[in-house]
């Protein structure tokens, strides 16, 4: 290890010595902490007095050999044997008989050995060297003394390294030598930045440490070159090249090794106090540790002064989160236990939060079961479900439920357990319903706790013990499945009730149950109708009844504040209620509020702790994306909300992502990603809920993409056939009817497309919205070119209103082509066909050249428009795809085909320009 900041304390060394030449005697005490650098500087000074010719003997005392009785002298006897002086140092036997005697030294064994250095030193300068001096024995200590006051006028020097933190082991030593004139103490600290920066300048590993880095590095080495040289090796072999790059230091199995080394050479108080700080975590302070360890404070600042000395801390504390956790595996496995425990006593009775002290329980793995152990693990639960971090909730909530004394008390925890794992992940909270549904026909479960089993039963499809259960709820509490429904739309004061919002919830993830429901409303109606009140009041409810009934009672509409669809801080889990709500939002199409909850609540830092809540939130934004026509960020937040949860943990509502995820991928062109989404399991309940709408949707949406209108037509059809038996038939919901019609003018068949198209637009009315835009776009396609204008700008006038920009677009196309059908005079039964939704046809695949055949459809569209000089914004409108799709899609043509840009295209792909454009003029 070469010399850092040590010039002074080397020169002095060197004057000391050049004293000791000129006969004159000294002793100096070398002071530092361990892994300063004591022995490095003495050993420079032996290099100097091997060089001129003069005598270094060097000793070391250790820890093991401390009640050794003379251990230390017998070394230095050896050491001036092996010299061969004529007056020889006592004999083996001599020192043996001393040592066993006990007591004071014989003052004739203290002259004899003094004898013998001065005989020594008659041949020339001695160096006396003692390493680790306060590790000696009494008794050699006692022989040091009596040497060193007799050394003034001999051309002899002691020195004498000792670990700061030792004073009152050596206090007798220090006593009776500092004072007289040929003794000096020399203490040694650790490096400062500048000597860190040059030390860090000599290695080759650790050259690349940039500046701004050498604070990092002195901060966790503490300054100490033991450890800075550790560190050194681990980042030059198990850093990895980026951190060698940034020259950032890697602590590890050389770091932890020096640090030990250091900690365990030091007082034993000062590895009490370090271990008690890594048991408190970063809660510490002097006050804590002192009660833990059962010292005065004063003594515990000591040793955090003497641990900061000796750059095991940094301020009052670990230089790096390894040094701490070195020192934790460190400590006996019962010892930390030990601590544990008694610092999570020693925590809860300072205040300290209850996340802190249920920290140190959980690390205990403590058998025994205190009282108040139970109340902390819930309120730190509760604490860190409010802040979104649904791990530790979880974790805290599991112990817990091994602590509970009575039935209820396990109840109420293992409900919130499986509310808490449902947020991460719902799959593996389903271990949990069997014992929550026992729980709930006992009574041990009740309120809103009991509600947790009923929602997850309902996520998971299994409504027939979703809604038994459900109405053992109702029925303690009074209320009936009846009474979560008024059919005049609104129930009285909206005054909502947990079981009625979960009923809501059931009857339309299950609309038979919705069904059954009303026929009970219907019943007591008849029942209690006046004479002034006919009997058929209670007529069918509308699905968008039924989803602005759902929205309200969530909103809190009337006079109220928006209540739990933003959750409160000290809501436990908070996203369970309002990610229904939002849904229900989506379904009355009130897309403006739900993306303003969503994207509030995204902005919030604990949504995106939470994985199940951020894709649902996710799915949200892509709804909204894709209503407005932005297909990339549809696409972007599917992708998310798909990868934060498994398609098994989405249970019946794996249906909503993955319809909006296929929906994107066509519009954008992906053929191969929306296949692959279509590849995706889902679970056959499914089917039989309202999810399944939007997927069959997107399906036909898809088989129309490949031109397979038949196909497509038979899966809008089972659509409108299922929304008609479960009476949600609204094209809020789905409006497969435009759809329909759209296939079925790709086959050709325009009477009966007009037709739907006519029927659809009565239904519809005149109020303005997204479906009748559609329809007037689809009617002008069946209509002749003398109304085929007027219709296209009415669609326009409508959709721009709706904020509808895919079909807009589509519409604007479709209007572009009929100016310029009227403007040629072109005969109506040659007129080109409107531009549909979906993208115009393509030659015969096996027809095309090899290089082309690589690229997918959507590539040949878009390949074929660029050869033939479009710009991307030119192409963009062209297909109705956004300019980054376009962009994209060229990035992969230029890929597939070797060329670089445009310009490079293949005359094939410039020859398919007119059968891949679509026919707008």
């Amino acid at each position: 290890m070469k010399l850092h900041e040590r010039d002074g304390e080397l020169g002095l060394l060197r004057e000391l010595y050049e004293g000791c030449v000129a006969g004159k005697g000294a002793l100096v005490i070398v002071n530092g902490p361990v892994g300063c650098g004591k022995t490095t500087l003495v050993r420079a000074l032996s290099e100097q007095v091997t060089a001129r010719e003069g005598t270094f003997l060097s000793v070391t005392g250790a820890a093991s050999e401390s009640l050794d009785r003379l251990g230390l002298i017998d070394q230095l006897v050896t050491a001036m044997r092996a010299t061969g002086p004529a007056d020889g140092p006592p004999a083996a036997d001599e020192l043996a008989k001393a040592a066993e005697a006990g007591g004071r030294v014989p003052r004739a064994l203290m002259q004899r050995i003094h004898r013998s250095v001065a005989e020594l030193a008659g041949r020339g300068p001695l160096v006396l060297h003692a390493d680790d001096v306060h590790f000696a024995d009494e008794a050699s200590l006692q022989c040091l003394r009596y040497l060193v006051r007799r050394i003034d006028a001999l051309p002899v020097l002691v020195v004498l390294t000792e670990t700061a933190g030792h004073d009152r082991t050596l206090a007798t030593l220090h006593a009776e030598t500092l004072h007289l004139p040929h003794c000096r103490r020399l203490r040694i600290g650790p490096l400062g930045a500048d000597g860190v920066a040059a030390l860090l300048a000599g290695h080759p590993a650790a050259r690349a440490a940039a500046p701004e880095t050498v604070e990092l590095w002195a901060r966790t080495s503490g300054g100490n070159p033991l450890l800075l040289e550790a560190l050194i090796e681990d980042t030059a072999t198990c850093g990895t090249p980026e951190a060698v790059r940034r020259g950032a230091p890697m602590p590890h199995e050389a770091f932890r090794n020096a640090f030990l080394r250091c900690l365990h050479r030091g007082e034993p108080t000062l590895l009490a106090v370090a271990r008690a700080a890594a048991v408190l975590g970063e809660s510490v302070t002097p006050a804590l540790i002192g009660t833990l360890l059962g010292a005065d404070a004063t003594s515990v600042r000591w040793s955090i002064t003497e641990l900061r000395a000796a750059g095991l801390f940094s301020g009052a504390w670990f230089g790096h989160e390894r040094a701490r956790l070195t020192v934790l595996a460190d400590i006996p496995g019962p010892d930390l236990a030990a601590l544990r425990t008694r610092a999570a006593e020693v925590l809860r009775e300072s205040g300290a939060p209850a996340a802190v002290v249920a920290r140190q329980l959980l690390a205990a793995h403590d058998p025994a079961r205190a009282a108040w152990q139970l109340d902390i693990l819930r309120e730190a639960a509760r604490e860190a479900l409010a802040a979104g971090d649904l791990a530790a909730g979880v974790d805290h909530l599991r112990h817990a439920s091994g602590l509970c004394t009575d039935a209820d008390q396990e109840a109420e925890v293992i409900a919130a357990l499986a509310e808490a794992q449902w947020s991460m992940d719902p799959a593996k909270a389903s271990r949990y319903l069997p014992q929550l549904g026992r729980m709930v026909r006992a009574g041990q479960l009740t309120g809103s706790d009991a509600l947790v089993v009923v929602k997850q039963r309902v996520w998971r499809g299994e409504f027939a013990q979703a809604d038994d259960l459900l109405r053992i709820i109702e029925a303690r509490e009074g209320a009936g499945p009846e009474q979560a429904w008024d059919t005049a739309g609104y129930p009285p004061a909206l005054n909502r009730s947990d079981p009625a919002l979960v009923r809501l919830w059931l009857s339309f993830c299950r609309p038979g149950l919705r069904r059954a429901t009303r026929a009970a409303t219907r019943t007591s109606h008849t029942r209690t109708a006046g004479a002034g009140e006919p009997a058929g009041r209670a007529a069918a409810m509308s699905p968008r009844t039924f989803l602005t009934l759902a929205a309200d009672l969530v909103e809190f509409e009337r006079g109220r504040a928006a209540g739990r669809l933003l959750p409160g801080p000290g809501s436990v889990t908070p996203y369970a209620d309002p990610l229904v709500a939002l849904i229900f939002l989506i379904g009355a199409q009130r897309l403006d509020k739900a993306v303003l909850q969503a994207e509030r609540l995204l902005d919030e830092p604990r949504t995106r702790r939470i994985p199940l809540g951020h894709a649902l939130l996710e799915t949200i934004r892509a709804a909204a994306a894709l209503g407005r026509g932005d297909v990339e960020s549809a696409g972007e937040a599917t992708r998310t909300a798909l990868d934060l949860v498994t398609p098994e943990a989405w249970g019946i509502a794996i249906g909503l992502p993955l319809a909006l995820a296929i929906r994107a991928a066509t519009e954008a062109g992906d053929i191969e990603a929306a296949r692959a989404f279509l590849n995706v399991p889902v679970p056959m309940v499914m089917f039989g809920t309202p999810f399944a709408l939007p997927y069959l949707h997107a399906l036909g949406r898809f088989r129309l993409a490949l031109h397979r209108p038949r196909a497509a037509l038979r899966d809008f059809e089972s659509c409108g056939e299922l929304m008609a038996k479960w009476e949600l038939d609204s094209p809020e919901l789905v409006d497969w009817r435009n759809d329909a019609a759209a296939a079925l003018i790709a086959l050709g068949d325009r009477r009966h497309a007009r037709e739907r198209i006519e029927e659809h637009l009565t239904r519809l009315g005149t109020r303005p919205s997204r479906a009748r835009g559609t329809a007037l776009r689809h009617l002008a396609a069946v209509s002749t070119p003398r109304h085929r204008l007027r219709l296209l700008q009415e669609a326009e006038r409508v959709l721009d209103a709706c904020d509808d920009g895919l079909e807009l677009r589509r519409a604007r196309a479709d209007a572009q082509a009929a100016r310029h059908a009227a403007q040629a005079a072109v005969p109506a039964s040659v007129a080109p066909p409107a531009v549909l939704w979906d993208a115009p046809s393509l030659p015969d695949r096996e027809a095309l050249p090899a290089p082309l055949a690589e690229l997918t459809d959507a590539e040949l569209r878009v390949g074929a428009l660029a050869a033939a000089g479009r710009t991307n914004r030119d192409i963009a409108d062209r297909l109705s795809i956004t300019v980054s799709t376009v962009e994209q899609h060229l990035t992969k043509i230029y890929r597939k085909l070797k060329v670089r840009g445009r310009a490079d295209l293949p005359a094939a792909i410039t020859g398919l320009s007119e059968a891949c454009s679509p026919n707008v003029g």
